[in-house]
Parts: C-alpha cells; structure tokens; sequence
C-alpha cells in the first residue's frame, strides 16, 4: 500500500483513503481541473474564470501539466506491465497507444482541413493562431487553392493542425520514445536517463535562435514543435514517467520527516510563485485583479528569461513541480470535502481526458460559428466558459460516441 504524503499519526477524516488503489483517484482530480485552464485560454476571450485560468495559480498552463500527468499515468500503468509482461509486451502496447493517438490527430486535422470547403462556415479560430503579444495572426493550413494532396501531406506530417490539438502530435511522438524511457528504467539507469532529459533540453534552451522567439530546433519537422519543441518538453514527459515509475518509493519518500519537509516547503513556494504571477501585467485584466509589487519592465524581462513557456524556463519548470507536490499535499489532506464539492465534475472530466480534449476542438467550432460578441461581455463570457465545461462533462457521462472516440 503506498504511504501518504503525511505520516499516518496526522490522518483525519478529511484525508485521502489509503486503500492501495491502482488508480489514484487525486491525479484524475488534477486533469480534470486542468481542463477549467485549457477551456478558459483555448475559448479565447476574457471571463472571471481568466482570474484563474490565465497563468494565476501560477507561470504554469494546462499543457504541462497535461505531459507531467501523462507522464505519471504512463509510468505507472506501462511500468506494472512492464513488470508483468516483459519490455516487448510493453513496447507493442506503447506502439498501439502511439498510433491510436496519431489517427486521433489526422482526423481533427483532416477534419478542420475538408470543412474549410462548406460554404459560410468560419474556421478561422482552428486554422490560424493570433500571436498575443504581436497580434499577428499565422495560417496553421496551406490555402484549400494549393490542391488536397499538398494539405493531405501537410496533415499526415503532423505540419497542420488546429493550434488548441498540437500537443498530441507531441504525445504521438512521445509515445513512440517511450519504450526507450522503460529500457532505461528496466536496466535501472534512472539517473543516466534524467541526465540525457536534462541535455536535451539544455541543448534547446541554450540554442542561438535565428528567430528570436522562435525554436531554433524543431527536430520532427512537426507544426506543433513551434509551441512545444520536443527536445525541451520531453523533459517534463520523461519526469512523468520516471515519477509513475517509482511511485510507491516517492510515495514512501513524502511520508518520512524530511519528505514532509520538502512538500511543506513545495506549499509555500507554490503560494509565493502564484502572487509573483498576480503581479503580469496583462492588459486584458482588471486594475483590481493584479499586484503592482514588482515593476512591469522588471516582470517582463524576468519573464522572458526564466518562465517562457516554449522554452520551459527554468522557473517555469520548477513553478510546475512546486505547484503539482503543493496540490497533491492539499488534495491529500482535504481530499473528502474537495471531493464531495467537485469531485462529480473534475473526476470524468480527468478520467476521459483524450475524450474531452477530441471533443472541445468541436465545441470551440460551433461557438465560432456564433456572430454575437461573446467576449465583450464578461458575464456572457463567463457563462460560456462554464457551459463548454459542462458540456463535455454531460458528454462523459453520457458516453456519446465513446464507442468510435479514443477515451
């Protein structure tokens, strides 16, 4: 049975049960919440829920915390098959996972190609990305007039794709890794396989950009490395994987003195970070909503050299590992009435996470198709931000389509 992250003498009623689960009831809580971040920044405009959603908890997004848990989930559900079957076994499944994945990502990107061709329709919300900063607005597709061979080619290499669905042409080629991650972890190099993560995203952090702002090494050629290079964001995979891997001895690790020591001190580093971010200065929230503690220039320039996201700074990555240990101790410790209040709505959101994910690409297009201007009135805006979320929930539980919808 793995050990609590406090020492039995501490538990309440209030705590997490030890029932020695297979399934860990809190990571599925943490992806179905992570799901308020991405509905919030993927449905693009400004809502009460943007108090929350926009890097506030945090300099951390919905996407890495997204890879870390998969990350954790793989590492334990391959590592137990692993230990049961054997690397080849495991290998064949990590295989099928990888290609059900890629099919999952050509139909949403061949699907948002082909209805480009209905008349009235409007795809601009799946087909170009606007820049917050710069505003500049980039094509995610060749025009329909380049002909369907040149956009079959560009969906099958992955190079379009809605901006809101990249990420999983990153976890297709992820998966594809990963049966090298289990070697190492079944050879018990570990500490061999951490370094090359480290390496590999050094080489990327550090690497001169022609562009500035932009990777300078997107080594699959895939659209989706402008936003998540892989050599940078693997970083966050391996780690997850590593950490499912060796759960029960992490586990085991929190539940000792000096364990307790380093999640308290994960707590109170979770808190300082997230009023460090309270102090961006984004225009679109009000003069009410942030802290003025640290001067704009001063956050911004700190911005950019420690938190960038495509890069995964530095403090972006220890934000995500402070915040991640910060809210399994809360949810450890107040799991019974957390649960009781959102358990309903966060957990079938967390446990069909691929499912909900296919889904609100669809959603996002037929809000799209709404003339009304939805973002100049928050309240409205608030309105649809929750009701998108409930209705993938409504989806989950009623199960629609999951005979056809990886889930």
């Amino acid at each position: 049975m793995d050990a609590p992250f406090v020492p039995r003498a501490n538990a309440s009623v209030w705590t997490y049960p030890d029932t020695g689960s297979a399934r860990d009831l809190r990571i599925d809580f943490m992806r179905g919440f992570v799901f308020v971040l991405l509905f919030t920044a993927h449905f693009d405009f400004y809502s009460w829920m943007s108090l929350l959603a926009w890097e506030r908890v945090g300099v951390v997004s919905s996407a890495e915390t997204f890879i870390i848990l998969a990350g954790v989930v793989t590492g334990s559900v391959y590592g137990k098959r692993l230990h049961a079957q054997g690397l080849s076994a495991t290998t064949t499944k990590l295989f099928e996972r990888a290609w059900t994945l890629y099919k999952l990502a050509f139909f949403v990107a061949a699907s948002v190609s082909l209805l480009r061709l209905v008349p009235g329709l409007d795809l601009a919300a799946l087909t170009s990305f606007r820049d917050p900063v710069t505003n500049t607005v980039y094509p995610l597709y060749p025009p329909v007039g380049d002909g369907f061979m040149s956009n079959l080619l560009h969906v099958l290499l992955l190079q379009s794709a809605p901006h809101q669905f990249q990420v999983v042409g990153l976890y297709v080629v992820l998966f594809l890794l990963t049966p090298a991650i289990f070697w190492a972890l079944a050879q018990g190099r570990t500490p061999q396989l951490l370094l090359v993560s480290w390496a590999a995203w050094a080489l990327n952090y550090f690497a001169v950009e022609a562009v500035p702002g932009t990777a300078e090494l997107r080594v699959t050629g895939a659209q989706f490395e402008y936003a998540f290079p892989l050599l940078a964001w693997q970083l966050l995979f391996v780690h997850g994987v590593v950490a499912g891997f060796h759960r029960r001895r992490i586990l085991r690790f929190f539940g000792t003195q000096f364990g307790n020591f380093i999640a308290t001190a994960c707590v109170f580093a979770a808190v300082g970070l997230a009023l460090f971010s309270w102090n961006h200065p984004l225009d679109e929230l009000p003069a009410w909503a942030r802290l003025e503690w640290i001067a704009p220039d001063t956050f911004r320039a700190w911005y950019a050299r420690w938190f960038l996201k495509y890069k995964l700074g530095p403090g972006r990555l220890l934000n995500n590992a402070v915040l991640l240990v910060a809210v399994y101790v809360v949810l450890t410790l107040a799991w019974r009435p957390i649960h009781r209040a959102f358990g309903w709505l966060f957990l079938p959101l967390g446990q069909e996470s691929m499912y909900v994910f296919f889904v609100h690409i669809y959603l996002i297009l037929v809000l799209s198709q709404c003339t009304f201007p939805v973002g100049e009135h928050v309240w409205l805006a608030t309105a649809v931000h929750i009701g998108a979320l409930l209705a993938a929930w409504w989806l989950v539980k009623k199960r629609i389509l999951f005979r056809w919808i990886p889930h």
